[in-house]
């Protein structure tokens, strides 16, 4: 273990939990920024992961798990996040490894924080920090997470929908869930301005508990699931357009199908997804799948989720995704003139636009320079760039809704919605990245 120094505080009053682990973890300083949101703070899957069960122990160690620590407990958790200063940076490097080993390898089941991150600290604490010859240790890893992982719950899945009896139900099921869902009057004008204040600066804390108030509220409103019920009536009536936006290929929504779709490949948007195939997507991303329901209680659950507005059942989610659609109309990298409306959709502008490949894009089409069929693609959804923003931020919601995981806290929400952005923009920069690599081979 880590001798380093003990983390200086001066904590003299009981503090929230969190607020003592973000000034401890800024204290580490450089080499754990894969580990942490764009704020410094450890990300959530970070303290769910890694720092809850594998540095603070807390089957062993209880008082670290309290909301609201007393002085003695808050310094001793600052210092024992002090003493695990080496291996939380040796983590986040081996992190890095995994990352690029599992591209390389085409691994795209799974989510990667929450199935490698407490790999990650194992690692760093037997092996130290990776070294370059250590690729060979992260492709063996890599390989024994993933071989197999999938096969037993999915072929479960084929067969439960295999028989036509269970079609049938899950079928007159989705008819009747689909026909309960009925907007209702409320106007979207005082919700959309609330989101004003949600995305918006807030300076101090005053501020800042006024903006999570404000969230709170905006959650207990109506406007979210009437939005989402309005996509499925003729001419319907939004703020936006659910095609352009890339929740849907069609409008107004469709009812979803239990197992069979229309749709084929590339083309399946969000809300366009059979019921299977949302299931599906739910075991493989699933670390611990003793702790979801048994196969036809999930398809039941995900008949109810696909017909609810959105298909989401939960209303804080609802009303996330309206926020983040919100900010996905927002976003136009490629255009200097774009002003967002929300400081949030700002943030993320400024940084989309100083990332190679965005200035690259803008210099070649400012030129008329043809371009790489794969760099096309990607000029494409920059250019429309909502699309993808919103199937991403949908993908994630929906995780959330499956798992119950809240959205009711506003910092949450907006690292949520920066981070669908910063997913997406390491997604372009690694086709791009592979495209430069196709060209020197070839």
């Amino acid at each position: 273990m880590s001798t380093a120094p003990r983390l200086a505080t001066d904590i003299a009053a009981a503090q929230p939990r969190r607020v003592v682990i973000d000034r401890a973890w800024r204290g580490i300083g450089p080499g754990v920024e894969l580990l942490s949101g764009t704020d410094g703070a450890p990300l959530r899957r970070t303290v769910k992961r890694i720092l809850d069960p594998l540095v603070f122990r807390l089957r062993s160690n209880p008082r670290y798990s309290a909301p609201v620590l007393a002085p003695d407990v808050a310094t001793a958790m600052a210092d024992v996040i002090a003493a695990h200063a080496t291996e939380l940076r040796a983590a986040a490097s081996w992190f890095a490894l995994l990352k690029s080993e599992r591209r390389r390898l085409r691994i795209t089941t799974g989510n990667a924080q929450e199935l490698y991150f407490p790999v990650c600290f194992e690692l760093a604490v037997t092996r130290g920090a990776p070294s370059p010859q250590d690729g060979a240790v992260a492709e063996s890893v890599l390989r024994e997470l993933h071989d197999d992982r999938d096969r037993t719950a999915i072929e479960h899945l084929n067969r439960f929908v295999a028989d036509a009896t269970v079609v049938a139900a899950l079928t007159r099921q989705l008819e009747m869930s689909w026909r309960d869902v009925r907007p209702g009057r409320s106007m979207p004008g005082p919700f959309l301005a609330g989101l004003s204040t949600v995305l918006g600066h807030a300076d101090g804390h005053s501020a800042r508990a006024a903006r999570q108030r404000v969230w709170e509220a905006l959650i207990a409103d109506a406007t979210p699931y009437n939005l989402g019920a309005i996509a499925r009536t003729e001419s319907p009536d939004l703020p936006w357009s659910i095609v352009e936006v890339g929740l849907s290929s069609i409008a107004p929504q469709q009812c979803p199908s239990i197992a069979v779709s229309e749709a084929t490949g590339g083309s399946i948007r969000p809300l366009d997804r059979t019921v299977i195939d949302r299931v599906r997507s739910t075991l493989r991303r699933a670390l611990d799948r003793e702790e979801l329901p048994d196969i036809p209680l999930l398809c039941s659950e995900e008949v109810d989720r696909a017909c609810a507005p959105w298909g989401l059942l939960a209303e804080d989610k609802q009303a996330a995704l309206v926020a983040g659609i919100e900010v996905a109309v927002d976003l136009a990298p490629l255009r200097e003139s774009a002003t967002p409306r929300y400081e949030l959709a700002c943030l993320i502008q400024a940084r989309l636009r100083k990332e190679a490949y965005v200035l690259h894009a803008r210099r070649y089409l400012a030129d008329g320079a043809p371009l790489h069929p794969r760099q096309r693609q990607v000029v494409d959804e920059l250019a429309a760039f909502a699309r993808p923003y919103s199937s991403r931020l949908w993908a994630r919601l929906h995780g959330r809704d499956v798992w119950q995981e809240s959205c009711s806290d506003v910092d949450d929400i907006r690292a949520v919605l920066e981070g669908v952005a910063r997913s997406v923009s390491l997604d372009h920069r690694q086709r791009i990245k592979a495209m430069l690599e196709l060209e020197v081979t070839t």
